[in-house]
């Protein structure tokens, strides 16, 4: 039908509906964006059950949230705390208002924009966090999915128990524990870093701040230390039925302690022994090498 064929009123009406629809379809099926006015450190958590989670931080004192749903029978319910005019407290839940609807219809994605000072509890069980550019604590647990984490400077507490977590160049407080998942670090410039991986392998690139202390520990997988030539830090080093490799020039405190040998247990200083480095392995390889 033409535009003769509505008439006026009909233009009129068509008009009207016309932004609605071209948000709807720009947000797609199933979404909603909202913006909320916070403060500069407001606690924000996300309670999902499986889907993709993005969280980026910005100087802007709002919260600007765009998530979507597969399915019409899930829904996400925001709950939102105000004491002083300004948000202070946002919790996202996915709800699942059908228990017959089958899991892979349950998927809820998110995209957060947040002030960089605010502080995280995230729970996605089967699905993938990612967060960029944050200051503030952050808690984020999922059971199978992967959690990569940027330029975070705040107290960060990452735990999956299948996912792999990966953590690129974080400034401060750093827990990372998976049970079959690998374990990721890239350029950290952290003081404080405990990593622990039952069967997964770690993998540490970079330096060591002086005065830090890092302490990694696997059950089974491998461990890999490439850091660069100039790296100061003390380090104890041991594996009960693995090896220890080590391709840096290190001075050797004193003579592993019976039943260790030097081929499983390593203790010494790097150049001025700067950081702390405690290397933990039941069976499996700790190696050391420079970039």
């Amino acid at each position: 039908m033409g535009r003769r064929g509505l008439g006026k009123r009909g233009r009129l009406a068509l008009a009207s509906l016309l932004p609605w629809s071209v948000a709807m379809m720009a947000a797609g099926v199933g979404s909603l964006e909202k913006t909320f006015e916070t403060g500069r450190y407001p606690r924000i958590s996300v309670t999902n059950l499986t889907g993709r989670v993005v969280v980026r931080g910005w100087d802007k004192a709002q919260v600007h949230a765009v998530y979507s749903t597969v399915s019409p029978r899930v829904e996400v319910d925001t709950e939102v705390l105000s004491h002083t005019g300004a948000v202070d407290k946002i919790h996202f839940t996915t709800h699942v208002l059908d228990p017959l609807v089958p899991a892979s219809e349950q998927t809820a994605d998110y995209t957060l924009e947040v002030p960089v000072g605010a502080s995280l509890e995230i729970g996605n069980p089967q699905g993938r966090v990612q967060i960029d550019n944050l200051q503030a604590d952050a808690t984020v647990e999922s059971v199978g999915g992967d959690i990569s984490v940027t330029d975070y400077s705040g107290h960060l507490t990452a735990r999956s128990m299948g996912g792999n977590i990966e953590i690129i160049r974080p400034s401060g407080h750093v827990e990372a524990d998976t049970i079959t998942g690998n374990l990721h670090f890239v350029s950290p410039t952290t003081t404080h870093l405990r990593a622990t991986t039952t069967s997964g392998r770690i993998l540490y690139e970079g330096d060591f701040t002086g005065g830090g202390d890092y302490r990694l520990s696997a059950y089974s997988g491998d461990m890999d230390i490439i850091c660069p030539a100039a790296a100061s830090f003390e380090l104890n080093a041991k594996t009960v039925h693995g090896k220890v490799q080590n391709a840096l020039p290190i001075v050797p405190r004193r003579r592993p302690a019976s039943p260790m040998s030097s081929a499983n247990s390593l203790l010494g200083t790097r150049n001025t022994g700067e950081a702390t480095v405690e290397l933990r392995s039941f069976k499996g390889t700790i190696r050391i090498r420079p970039q």
